[in-house]
Order: structure tokens, then C-alpha cells, then sequence
């Protein structure tokens, strides 16, 4: 299947290369193996296709072209529930583990009911290839795929923390798509940290839709060698006094390349809502590729809409600065690309959360 994802809601000139990410032959995934753990206040069920369809009318950031695809497989999906009024502060976890050369799929539903808490930390890696079967796997189209659904809906003041962690190797293409829905008062709280992939699209998409809702969103990524990142986040408000910021903060070194699209729409309806996007984006080496497009769209008047930007490399006065200490020149890049991983990861609850991905950085 050829298929567009993470389409700009508003394109621009063609030219420019950066209004949708483009796949093509993309091979129909199986259903993945996921291990999980689920605390006693939470309801966990698995459902097949016979038994309940997954909630497709909460829309993903990555488009229809991904949900046309998983609609292919087999496969059914994996939902967790949290009652009315409860609020459990272990998480759920979520643990994906991916091979080479078998294409997997996993669709996620995640309900909060009215005046709940809910935590779901979800960890991608993947097995390493045999050194004798290297050569051959990381030549091929698609010699690791995987894609997961995740959806969320958020009742009357519920609120929602998702963690994803991502550390996957260089063949791996991976597509990761996430759609929340919310209801009044109720709150989105995610953290994305992409730590490794070959080729990554992640599309997201927060439906504001209803008074004094909320999203937070913070996004790091560390790309090496020629890994690449396509990403494609959107705020839509239709509510009253509804409220996102998108912080994202990363770096890119070797031959790497990022394409960030962060949109906040303020439709009709959106009366005193408020949006905030920015990214800060540290370059390495000369031979990566940036691309950012911070967008604001509006229908409504009294909004407040802020967006901006920060590219650049190292600033010589603080190389100068700490070369004097006698820390060494690669020492400094290491040092400082891992402060950018480390003050997202500061902001994760969860001890065990925050160890792995120290670990992966060590």
C-alpha cells in the first residue's frame, strides 16, 4: 500500500517538501505482541474486530491512509478503563518489542471516565539483528516495520499521562499515531522521547472541543547517523477556554534529519482559548537537516495564539568557556545533548520510567 501521513492541515508551497511524509509498497503489519501491566483499580480487555470496533471516530495526527492500513489486518485491540473517581497513580505499562523483518501492528483505547486519573507509560525497542544477518536487514525496503493506534478519550475532568519511549534500531520504520478526545475540564498530559530509529513518523492529534480542556505536550528526540523524524502534532479547539502547549526540544548530529509540523487551530466557538508552540532544536553537524513549521490557524477572535522557534549550533563563547575547564570538545556535545534529553525526562513521574532512559543514554 502507498500511503500519506502527517499531512499539514493548511499546505503550503509544494516545493518545499513539507507538507505530508510519503510511503510507499508498505506491507500489510500483523498483530504485534504486547507485554502489560495493569494495576487492580484499572479495567484491561482485548477485544477482536467480531467483538467491538476501535473507536475511529477519535482522529489521529497521522490521517486516514494509517487507519486504511491497520483496518487490513487482522487484528484486534487492547482497551483499558478507569472508573468514575478513581485516581491511580501506578501506571499502566505498556512494553513493545520489535524483530526484524515481521511488520507488526498494535491499536491501543484508553477511556478516563468522569473525574478520573490515569497513567500509561508505553516503551518501544527493538531485538538486534543477528551480525551474520546485519548486511541483509538493514539493506531492505522495509526490513523492520511497526506501527501503533493510540486513542484516548477523557470524560468530564479526567486526566490523562502518556509516556511513550522510544529506542529502536537503525532499520526500523516506525509509525506512531496518537488521537485524544476531550470532554469539559479534562486534561491531556503527554511526553514523547525518541531515542533511535531508522525512519519515525509520529502524528497527533488533541480535540479540544469542550470547555476549559487541556493539552500539555512535550516532545525530545536525539537523532544520529542518517535517522530520520517526521512529525505532525495538532491542536484543534472548538471549545471555550480551552488551553495546549507543544514544547519540543531536540537534537539532531551526523546526517540526521527532523521535519516538525505544529499546528494550533482555533475554530469557531473557541472563545478566550489560548495555544502555545515552541521548539528548540540543537545542530551538530553540518550535514543535518532541520525543518520546522510552527502554524496558526484562526476562525475566532478573542484567542491567543504563540509560536516561535530556536535553531542553531553551540554558541563559541560557551565552547570557549568550558574548553578552558578542560572538558573536551566532544565531551561538551555529549554533555549538552544529553541535558536537552534529560530536562524532558525530569518532568516523567515514574522512577523506573526516568532509570530507562537514562540508560539508553548511557
Amino acid at each position: 500500500m502507498d500511503m500519506t501521513v502527517n499531512q499539514l492541515p493548511a499546505p503550503t508551497w509544494n516545493w518545499l517538501r513539507v507538507n505530508e511524509g510519503n510511503l510507499r509498497d508498505v506491507p500489510v503489519p500483523a498483530e504485534g505482541q504486547v507485554e502489560t501491566e495493569t494495576p487492580d483499580t484499572i479495567s484491561y480487555s482485548y477485544y477482536n474486530k467480531e467483538e467491538k470496533e476501535f473507536p475511529t471516530n477519535i482522529t489521529g495526527g497521522a490521517g486516514a491512509d494509517l487507519d486504511a492500513l491497520l483496518e487490513q489486518s487482522k487484528g484486534g485491540f487492547h482497551s483499558w478503563e478507569i472508573a468514575s473517581g478513581v485516581k491511580e497513580s501506578a501506571p499502566v505499562r505498556l512494553h513493545f518489542c520489535y524483530e526484524a523483518q515481521k511488520p507488526v501492528q498494535n491499536r491501543i483505547a484508553i477511556h478516563a471516565c468522569e473525574d478520573s486519573e490515569i497513567t500509561v507509560i508505553m516503551d518501544f525497542r527493538g531485538e538486534d539483528a543477528a551480525e551474520s544477518a546485519r548486511e541483509t536487514i538493514l539493506t531492505g525496503p522495509y526490513s523492520g516495520f511497526a506501527a501503533v493506534q493510540t486513542r484516548i478519550q477523557a470524560e468530564r475532568g479526567a486526566k490523562v499521562h502518556l509516556v511513550q519511549i522510544q529506542k529502536l534500531p537503525e532499520y526500523m520504520t516506525f509509525l506512531n499515531d496518537a488521537g485524544t478526545s476531550c470532554s469539559d475540564g479534562a486534561q491531556i498530559e503527554t511526553i514523547q522521547i525518541v531515542l533511535g530509529g531508522g525512519e519515525t513518523y509520529m502524528g497527533m492529534r488533541t480535540d479540544l472541543g469542550a470547555k476549559a480542556s487541556t493539552l500539555e505536550s512535550k516532545i525530545g528526540y536525539l537523532l544520529n547517523k542518517k535517522e530520520s523524524l517526521d512529525m505532525n502534532y495538532l491542536a484543534y479547539h472548538t471549545g471555550a477556554k480551552t488551553t495546549s502547549r507543544m514544547d519540543v526540544s531536540g537534537v539532531l548530529r551526523g546526517e540526521s534529519r527532523k521535519l516538525f509540523r505544529g499546528t494550533i487551530d482555533f475554530r469557531n466557538g473557541s472563545v478566550g482559548a489560548k495555544g502555545d508552540e515552541k521548539e528548540d532544536v540543537l545542530l551538530f553537524s553540518e550535514g543535518v537537516v532541520n525543518r520546522t513549521i510552527p502554524l496558526i490557524l484562526c476562525e475566532e477572535e478573542d484567542v491567543e495564539g504563540n509560536h516561535g522557534a530556536t535553531i542553531g549550533r553551540l554558541d563559541d563563547a560557551l565552547l570557549f568557556y568550558l574548553a578552558s575547564r578542560g572538558i573536551e570538545e566532544q565531551e561538551i556535545y555529549e554533555m549538552m545533548a544529553r541535558a536537552r534529553i534529560d530536562a524532558i525526562c525530569s518532568e516523567i513521574s515514574d522512577e523506573k520510567t526516568r532509570e530507562l532512559v537514562q540508560r539508553y543514554l548511557a
